[in-house]
């Protein structure tokens, strides 16, 4: 059972919960084929810039809490911000962290052209992941992260006031602050620390979860399928608009991650991601438009995916005798995944007395439902070593996707004992109150006691 690591939920199951370093083991490191080897003149000088805000925004803080002595020190910060850690920091990002929140799309990303949001965001998460095992003196100040956090959030809140047509959004700036506000708040949420725990779900992920929804993302939907004949330039076009999709659906991963783990109250509900479904991870891994066709050309030929929502909708209401749905083997891992984040979401709002129209009952029916497609597609949709080099397959299995079992799993069981909670039996478990925290406690206690279905 993946739950369990001497007695500990498994931190793979939580993510960024307990650490980054508890996230990923030794061989999740450096293991793709490509190194980013930034060499744009003017990168130092928008390095130089970045620390020189940060600098600012620390000091907008501290005076504001009256607290001098932790403004951030310009010397320390250009001696980090180099051009050779930059290059380790991407690199490493794209090795580790990516594989758990992939809305950066690596084989476009440039860092000649990225705003500072987004170079800070990916150089602050490479930098996490590296300087604890790189054997070198160098360290992040104490307080770099959460003045990177309050820099991009200001960012964040601006572009919720701006005035952007709907090209502005999608590209450029706008959409690349968001992404910076999803990989920040994720990985301060890594750190462990109670108090930037509470902040985060309390204050950063509603805020950014309000701005991207007045962005139109989560209702997002292509303009046009990927084609077996597609020009560089069409790549490119149909990339930007994955990524739009994938800032929808990750946040809305992010969101049920906190409500699973955390029982905060969700942002979001399954009935309002009405965006089309991303790209599976191979199509939207692959490094240039020569490969895109390929995989595209050999690509079961089913029926298109309706959205996320009406999917949703599919599994509350498919009958149970009901052995096939049209479109089950366009299902990739990460959209089972979703889709049972969504399940488990609806079970807290449900035992939460948040969700009226929809019965314990009809949840596990649905959660019965996304089983019985998750055990029909996973031969399909699971690479095997001659379908692609070893090294691949492992780190498409990194990321949440390897846990949607474990999740069906957790859901069944919270349903088994509100169940036997409301005949009167059973054991009483904090977990399943609607209060949130900032702890995993009561997750703990919970799996620890329960009786494993998998």
């Amino acid at each position: 059972m993946g739950f369990f690591i001497d007695d500990v939920v498994d931190p793979g199951l939580l993510s960024l919960a307990d650490g980054a370093a508890a996230m990923v083991g030794d061989d999740d490191y450096f293991q793709l084929d490509y190194e980013f080897m930034p060499t744009n003149v003017g990168l130092p000088g928008q390095l130089h810039a970045i620390a020189a805000e940060l600098v600012e925004t620390s000091r907008s803080v501290c005076l504001e809490a009256g607290n001098e002595q932790e403004i951030l020190d310009i010397t320390e910060l250009d001696a980090l911000f180099t051009m050779e850690n930059l290059t380790t920091f991407i690199t490493a990002f794209f090795h580790s962290l990516h594989w758990h929140m992939p809305v950066v799309h690596c084989p476009t990303f440039d860092p000649a052209t990225a705003s500072n949001n987004l170079l800070l965001a990916i150089f602050l998460a490479g930098a996490v992941y590296t300087i604890p095992f790189n054997g070198t003196d160098l360290s992040l100040p104490p307080s770099l992260l959460s003045v990177a956090e309050e820099y991009i959030f200001r960012k964040v809140v601006n572009l919720s006031t701006s005035t952007l047509s709907s090209d502005q959004l999608v590209k450029g700036y706008a959409i690349e602050t968001v992404q910076a506000a999803l990989i920040l708040e994720m990985l301060q949420f890594s750190q462990g620390d109670p108090l930037i725990r509470r902040r985060i779900r309390i204050v950063r992920h509603p805020c950014l979860v309000s701005t991207i929804r007045s962005m139109g993302l989560f209702r997002y939907r292509r303009r046009q399928e990927p084609g077996v004949v597609c020009d560089e330039g069409k790549w490119r076009e149909l990339a930007v608009e994955e990524v739009c999709i994938r800032v929808a659906c990750w946040t809305f991963l992010a969101d049920g991650f906190l409500t699973v783990c955390f029982k905060n109250h969700p942002q979001l509900t399954i009935f309002e991601m009405d965006c089309d479904f991303p790209w599976s991870t191979e199509l939207f891994e692959t490094e240039n438009v020569s490969s895109f066709n390929d995989i595209v050309a050999t690509q079961t030929t089913g029926p298109s995916l309706p959205t996320l929502r009406k999917v949703a909708e599919s599994l509350l209401q498919m009958p149970s005798s009901t052995n096939r749905i049209p479109w089950d083997r366009s299902l990739s891992v990460e959209h089972l995944l979703m889709l049972i984040y969504a399940m488990n979401s609806l079970a807290f709002q449900a035992r939460s007395g948040l969700l009226g129209f929809i019965s314990i009952d009809t949840i596990k029916h649905a959660a019965m439902n996304w089983s019985k497609i998750w055990k029909s597609v996973l031969p399909h949709i699971q690479p095997t070593q001659t379908a692609m080099p070893p090294s691949t397959e492992q780190n498409l299995h990194l990321g949440y996707p390897k846990h949607a079992e474990e999740l069906w799993w957790l859901l069944m069981t919270t349903l088994d004992v509100i169940a036997n909670k409301d005949k009167g039996s059973g054991k009483k478990f904090q977990y399943l109150d609607s209060v949130a925290t900032d702890d995993l406690g009561t997750l703990n206690e919970f799996i620890q006691f329960a009786v494993p279905r998998v």
